[in-house]
């Protein structure tokens, strides 16, 4: 039965922890400093140019491997980037938040929940596995799936069609441009998870997943 409500959710740090985030690509860049005895600044000088490719990606897709590539590529002439082993730092290291799956437990009844994910195919499904959380979702879609990362409309509109065009989606991200800028220009209830202090465009702002609770409750949102 489609249920006429949707959760869109973000995945990296929004279900995951930024901190395990953060360690994760540190293991990985760490590793590939080691195998070919790099300058220590090396982690400064990939995640910078990283960050401009990223924003290069609305424009020219490409998958966060490729650019991964690209960038160790420009940056040091790597053409073997060890792969299999970026995986792997990220199934050992990423958390999910401590009250994501109580959170889930609640609202699953009420909501569909769909992951809305500029991440790759897979390492979305190799993560979600370790992590023990791909079967939860009624659905799962990446920025690959469509070719078009957020804040673009299309991976918003294929997670609509995905969950049956339900009558109210809440989104829930952490990235102001990509997360909250997107999921406004769809018109979805926004919830940003992030310091409240800091300005920001969502509806609502949470440092975790009980708060966001509480405004689902606060607004008559759950059973």
């Amino acid at each position: 039965m489609v249920k006429n409500r949707s959760i869109f959710l973000d995945y990296s740090n929004t279900i995951t922890t930024v901190e395990s985030e953060n360690m994760a690509i540190e293991k990985w860049l760490s590793f590939i400093r080691d195998k070919y005895n790099l300058d220590q600044g090396m982690n400064e000088k990939f995640l910078e140019l990283r960050l401009k490719k990223l924003v290069e990606r609305e424009r020219n897709f490409k998958t966060f491997m490729e650019i991964n590539r690209e960038v160790l590529n420009e940056l040091y002439g790597i053409k073997e980037i060890y792969e299999e082993e970026y995986y792997r730092f990220h199934e050992k290291y990423l958390r999910l938040r401590d009250d994501f799956l109580p959170f889930m437990k609640e609202v699953k009844a009420t909501f569909s929940v769909v992951v809305v994910t500029d991440a790759d195919n897979i390492y979305t499904e190799r993560t979600m596995r370790s992590l023990g959380i791909y079967d939860l979702f009624d659905c799962i879609v990446t920025a690959e799936d469509v070719k078009a990362p957020k804040p673009d409309r299309r991976i918003f509109e294929e997670a609509l069609r995905r969950s049956g065009y339900p009558e109210q989606v809440i989104f829930i991200g952490d990235s102001e441009r990509r997360d909250i800028q997107g999921a406004n220009n769809m018109n979805f209830l926004v919830i940003k998870m992030g310091d409240p202090s800091r300005d920001t465009a969502a509806d609502f702002v949470a440092t975790n997943f009980t708060e966001i609770l509480k405004i689902l409750e606060e607004r008559g949102l759950l059973k």
